[in-house]
């Protein structure tokens, strides 16, 4: 295969290409969604291709073909050299490619438990018994979705910088929602996980904190007063931090979003842009987590991204573009769904780093405010620095101890106004997000986390005033 995929290479510099890469990819996977008892969607997928990108007069070509023979891949090369043909032309904005360490490397991540070595019934099996552990928790427990998937593929990245990278692994998964019913009143809770390991995942898994937990969880919330409304100290989980700190900071730390204004962190390099407590980290060199990765899509070697030291923005998460764009290095970022996707500047595994306190420290020192756990998703607005995040349960704190518990709470504000509040940094990091991020069109397998964390002056959504 390495001398198919020379002469391509070839093939697109003979072609005018001042840059060529291609990608190939072969994968395959179960899918088994388990829903009140019945295990009828199961899946497999296959899939086998390969994607072809050049730069051609300043202008990118990309051709996909699902036909990776030599003949397909020639097909294919001819293909995309004829887009960037069409397209230069009409560039305003040439593109451009930073020069980037050739790679000379075979990657192979051994799961201790390969899921391929698992029989389908077993995999459905253990589905089956997680399922039934949320669903018999309790009558008042009215629809439980668990969903298992696995994933195993090799993937070829060669490129004309002299790269030639061949990676394999695995990964497993796990999600689990939990509806829960009392008269009209309905609530849900949910829990997840997913690594870079094999079917060990689900054999280590203790079933009454994923699955039971769960369903207590959804349970409780229904005799949940409803949420206040209003400013308020908080102290967050790491599942709030992790999903605050992806989607409210992290995707504006994407370089794609600086080069293209649509980030509130242009320009502020070398500045502080949080509290001196908060280091933000992206780091696909963690173990097994979901995000963990050896090399990028573009072949750059993984490495820890310190965003924010101390407060202090450090550096952007970059492809070869926008290393090239904003002259800095290229740091292995760049990741793509599928062979018929380009690489985009990704996350991977991110962070606040822990501090030194306690939650029982944060807890005694906060008067009056809210206790946030949980969370299933946010959103954030990059270019005006807005987010606002799901929280599944609060509770009310009262001169340290916790008190009411209420339901249906959500935060909201302005992302560098709400970590420049940071007060206290907890010491138990955790991961606890692993799934998938969505952007341009493109899924990437991802985590974040962090510790417990206490801010000032939280905006905090619900439905009644609270009394103080």
């Amino acid at each position: 295969m390495r001398e198919v995929v020379d002469r391509i290479l070839q093939r697109a510099l003979d072609g005018g290409a001042t840059f060529a890469d291609l990608r190939l990819i072969r994968g395959t996977g179960t899918t088994v969604v388990v829903q009140d008892g019945r295990a009828d969607k199961v899946a497999t997928r296959r899939s086998h291709g390969a994607g072809i990108r050049v730069l051609v007069d300043g202008a990118w070509g990309f051709a996909p073909t699902n036909n990776p023979t030599a003949e397909g891949l020639e097909e294919c090369v001819q293909d995309a050299l004829a887009m960037a043909r069409v397209a230069a032309p009409h560039v305003t904005d040439p593109g451009v490619v930073a020069e980037a360490p050739a790679v000379e490397a075979t990657v192979r991540r051994v799961p201790r438990i390969d899921p391929r070595d698992v029989s389908l019934d077993d995999r459905i099996a253990a589905a089956c018994e997680l399922e039934q552990v949320a669903r018999l928790r309790d009558e008042r427990v009215v629809n439980t979705v668990l969903q298992y998937g696995d994933g195993a593929g090799e993937m070829v990245v060669a490129n004309t910088l002299g790269t030639y990278l061949t990676t394999s692994g695995v990964g497993c998964s796990l999600s689990l929602a939990v509806t829960a019913a009392d008269g009209s009143e309905r609530q849900h809770s949910s829990k997840s996980r997913a690594g870079r390991q094999g079917f060990e995942i689900v054999e280590e898994l203790d079933a009454e904190e994923f699955a039971g937990k769960t369903a207590d969880r959804a349970v409780s919330l229904l005799s949940a007063e409803p949420a206040p409304s209003g400013k308020f100290d908080v102290v967050i989980d790491p599942l709030i931090c992790g999903l605050l700190v992806h989607e409210a900071f992290g995707h504006n730390a994407e370089a794609d979003a600086i080069w293209t204004g649509n980030s509130i962190l242009a320009g502020k390099l070398g500045q502080p842009v949080a509290s001196e407590l908060v280091t933000i980290t992206d780091d696909p060199t963690r173990p097994n987590l979901n995000g963990s990765f050896e090399y990028d899509h573009e072949g750059v070697r993984a490495e820890r991204h310190v965003i924010v030291e101390e407060g202090v923005l450090q550096g952007y998460l970059h492809s070869l573009e926008t290393a090239a764009r904003l002259g800095m290095r290229p740091n292995g970022a760049a990741r793509a769904q599928g062979h018929q996707d380009v690489p985009i500047v990704r996350m991977s595994n991110t962070a606040i780093e822990p501090g030194d306190w306690s939650v029982d420290e944060m807890l005694a020192e906060t008067r009056q405010g809210l206790y946030l756990v949980g969370g299933a998703w946010g959103y954030v607005y990059t270019a005006a620095g807005q987010f606002t995040c799901n929280v599944e349960e609060a509770f009310l704190i009262d001169n340290g101890s916790l008190a009411t518990h209420f339901r249906n709470v959500c935060i909201a504000g302005m992302t560098l106004e709400t970590l420049s509040n940071v007060w206290a940094v907890g010491n138990d990091l955790r991961f606890e997000l692993g799934g998938v991020c969505g952007k341009d069109g493109q899924a990437a397998a991802v985590d974040s986390g962090g510790p417990h964390v206490a801010i000032r002056g939280v905006v905090v959504g619900g439905q009644q005033a609270l009394v103080r």
